[in-house]
């Protein structure tokens, strides 16, 4: 399925049409110059882009040993492409070159990957994105993130935590053919409310809008994002099933669309990889504990997701 996302991207491969586009783009912004940096950002665009995919590509051919390395160098790759059509002057300092997060470096006895957490630093890439592509400002720094609750922001791992947890972390959620989410008090269950409070909720703290009030029982929401499985959050989108999915516990409700989520948890498996390489071959070739099947299944779900997420930011803005 990735590969059709790559084959897909090729039409992205031509500083002739993406000059035309970025520069139509820049003027819809109002933005002085826009022919001359478009000119000048068409190469780059194309060169993050290109740059992306080969990590991707090399992922899938190499071990899994050093997939989240290659994986996480990709998808910043990416994520600088789709920088340069809302930002055309990336980078215009240096503190938003640093990666944007920080993990525990020194893992302690007894360690165990879903309970490590990752720290959401004030400059960088990640919080740059966060800004630039999906207007979240001011709430990300010092945030802690454990793994699995990153983890429990994407559908797809609801297989694998079924498996090994014995427990269910996802509600689906039924949506019309205009992909409006449609909330109703058997969801709104879930978490104590009805579907009336559950939808005020969603508009308050997650910017949907209200579509109209079918009853005060069915509510119809739908996000500001043309393309509504790009950023839905705090739904997510089931990439196999075509499915739009809430977590099960309100306690996993967080303001992150999911490629940032991606973002982190391949950042920490990168440093893993580099850095704890005892405990991490461990991992790999003693297969002791839940880790092992929840990380490669994760990583295989990120080598298609991620290149989806990247095609439906671009179709949209371009």
């Amino acid at each position: 399925m990735s590969a059709l996302y790559w084959e897909r991207l090729l039409s992205y491969y031509s500083t002739q049409t993406i000059q035309k586009k970025l520069e139509k783009c820049y003027q819809n912004h109002s933005i002085e110059n826009s022919s001359g940096l478009s000119y000048d950002n068409c190469y780059r665009f194309i060169y993050f882009l290109k740059h992306g995919e080969n990590f991707f590509l090399q992922a899938n051919q190499s071990p899994h040993a050093i997939q989240p390395i290659l994986l996480f160098y990709g998808i910043s790759q990416l994520l600088k492409a789709c920088l340069l059509i809302k930002d055309p002057f990336y980078p215009s300092t240096s503190s938003v070159l640093a990666h944007g997060a920080t993990s525990r470096k020194r893992k302690k006895q007894q360690y165990q990957f879903l309970k490590d957490e990752i720290k959401v630093q004030r400059n960088g890439l990640f919080s740059h994105v966060a800004k630039e592509l999906f207007h979240i400002h001011d709430h990300l720094e010092a945030e802690k993130y454990s793994m699995e609750l990153l983890l429990n922001q994407i559908p797809e791992m609801d297989t694998a935590f079924s498996f090994h947890q014995t427990k269910m972390n996802y509600v689906k959620v039924d949506t019309t053919d205009q992909l409006q989410i449609i909330l109703t008090d058997a969801t709104a269950q879930h978490y104590h409310m009805s579907a009336e409070r559950l939808s005020e909720h969603f508009i308050e703290k997650y910017h949907f809008e209200p579509v109209n009030n079918v009853t005060s029982e069915q509510i119809l929401l739908q996000t500001k994002y043309i393309n509504h499985t790009f950023n839905c959050s705090p739904c997510a989108f089931h990439i196999e099933e075509n499915a739009f999915y809430l977590p099960s516990n309100r306690d996993s409700f967080i303001n992150l669309p999911e490629l940032l989520v991606h973002y982190l948890l391949l950042y920490n498996l990168s440093m893993i990889s580099r850095y704890e390489t005892e405990w991490w071959y461990e991992l790999l070739l003693g297969l002791s504990n839940d880790d092992y099947p929840i990380i490669l299944r994760y990583m295989e779900i990120a080598k298609r997701k991620i290149p989806y997420f990247i095609l439906a930011f671009l179709e949209e803005w371009l």
